[in-house]
């Protein structure tokens, strides 16, 4: 189980990472998570692409949770010559709705609504705050801007107006469609994007249980990422109602003061951890390497700061989906994980908990300080059981084994720290002497190893073992 590593490697697979071979080296190198961005490709394209995760996942024998990360209204640039357009800075620029491809020197952009959302003033950020433009008159479905800060403009870079409120909806018809896709193919995490407030997630949410009861799946688990300033006001609400929340720093950063990101990082890390939900730090982190076979300092930095915060996982964006060195990217930040947990900095402090009126977290703390005082090797549990989400509090240094109903179930538990999935019938008379069977075939514990069974009963009891 990765040498005991328990923060969990996500990357987006691309076109660079889209082979069986390169995947398999992916996971090998610590890959859980296979991460792919409907921003692009058509749906024959990310069939493809699960079919290629799934073999990989077969050939290397462990499993890979597959999150589909839903575009939202994500503006974006249209088509533009091949080798892009240089913007220089003063030069006057035209951005026009309600057509594609550049024509006359005009820059067209995707969302249809932009002339009526921006006005004189406005800033428009473009490909990740690379540049920047300032609107100076809107004319019908014609934006003019001068460019603040220039630089080459490509095909498909994405657009923010932080100075604007985007009026299209959290959750486009596209969306809608990947949606009734993905599910189709049996994803076990679902990302929406640019969320300001619950009731989106609540809608969606609906969708998916009625087509996964017409499909006779099992639904998939829902995380927010927060994007925008109304995200980061409302996170107490958002986080009730979803599955995990992510940190999407790159459009984030854009949409807030980039300086506020750093503490909002590791304050709402916090509050998912204590809440007992999964928490994602995601873009940017080894930016360098998809073009460099090293990262820089500040990166490796950034990496083990997210696990210090106590994430459960990070995420590799164009490193691993459109880089040269993929494989080296996950591995690398699998270096670095293992580098940082094993350091005194990841340790949680139970001391700070005092007044627990529940048993399930006293239970979970119990375990944790078990594990710190090495009395116990490995905690395993029925899924059935929502012991995951206590311990997800206290972040015991020893594996987490979860017997689960099915695959599904047992790949969507991938996105916790520190938690494993195996398929094994929630049986609690025989529980301890299946699931014991199951790990020792596998050589997952020795005959040394303590491991600590915890079985709910149907009466409500709940039991702890240690053998």
């Amino acid at each position: 189980m990765q040498g005991g590593r328990r923060t969990k490697i996500i990357a987006t697979i691309g076109p660079s990472s889209s082979s069986v071979r390169v995947l398999t080296r992916m996971i090998k190198a610590g890959m859980r998570v296979a991460r792919l961005n409907f921003s692009h490709g058509t749906h024959s394209q990310h069939k493809s692409l699960i079919r290629h995760i799934r073999s990989a996942s077969h050939k290397t024998g462990e499993q890979v949770a597959i999150l589909q990360d839903l575009q939202g209204p994500k503006i974006r640039v249209g088509e533009l010559p091949d080798a892009g357009i240089m913007l220089k800075h003063g030069e006057k620029i035209v951005f026009r709705t309600g057509v594609d491809g550049y024509k006359n020197n005009e820059i067209s952009v995707t969302y249809d609504e932009f002339h009526k959302d921006v006005k004189k003033g406005n800033r428009i950020f473009l490909n990740d705050g690379r540049l920047e433009a300032t609107v100076e008159s809107v004319r019908g479905r014609r934006v003019h801007a001068r460019v603040k800060i220039g630089g080459l403009l490509t095909s498909h870079k994405g657009i923010n107006i932080p100075d604007s409120k985007v009026s299209t909806p959290a959750f486009t018809k596209k969306d809608h469609e990947d949606l009734l896709f993905g599910l189709e193919q049996d994803v076990d995490w679902v990302a929406l994007s640019f969320v300001t407030s619950e009731e989106i997630i609540l809608k969606v949410r609906r969708i998916i249980s009625a087509k996964c009861r017409s499909l006779g799946s099992v639904p998939p688990k829902i995380i927010v990422k927060i994007e925008r300033r109304e995200a980061v006001d409302d996170i107490v609400d958002i986080l009730s109602v979803a599955d995990g929340i992510m940190l999407a720093r790159g459009d984030l950063g854009i949409e807030i003061p980039p300086e506020e990101v750093p503490i909002i990082q590791k304050e709402f890390v916090e509050i998912c951890r204590q809440a007992g939900k999964p928490v994602v730090v995601a873009t940017h982190m080894l930016d360098s390497m998809t073009d460099s076979p090293r990262a820089t300092r500040a990166e490796i930095s950034d990496v083990a700061n997210a696990v210090i915060d106590h994430a459960d996982g990070v995420m590799l964006s164009a490193e691993s989906a459109a880089g040269s060195y993929p494989d080296t990217a996950v591995r690398t930040m699998a270096n670095v994980i293992d580098e940082t947990e094993a350091s005194r900095l990841d340790d949680i402090n139970f001391y700070q908990w005092h007044n627990i009126s529940d048993l399930e977290t006293s239970l979970a703390q119990s375990l944790h300080i078990m594990a710190e005082n090495n009395q116990i090797d490995m905690i395993v549990s029925s899924a059935t059981f929502p012991i995951a989400r206590y311990l997800n509090i206290f972040r015991p240094n020893v594996p987490i084994v979860l017997a689960c109903p099915n695959k599904s179930v047992s790949r969507q538990m991938l996105l916790r720290a520190g938690v494993y999935g195996i398929v094994a019938k929630d049986a609690p008379a025989t529980f301890i002497h299946r699931v014991e069977g199951i790990l020792r075939k596998r050589k997952l514990v020795s005959k040394k190893d303590r491991v600590a069974y915890i079985v709910a009963t149907p009466s409500g009891e709940i039991q702890l073992t240690i053998r």
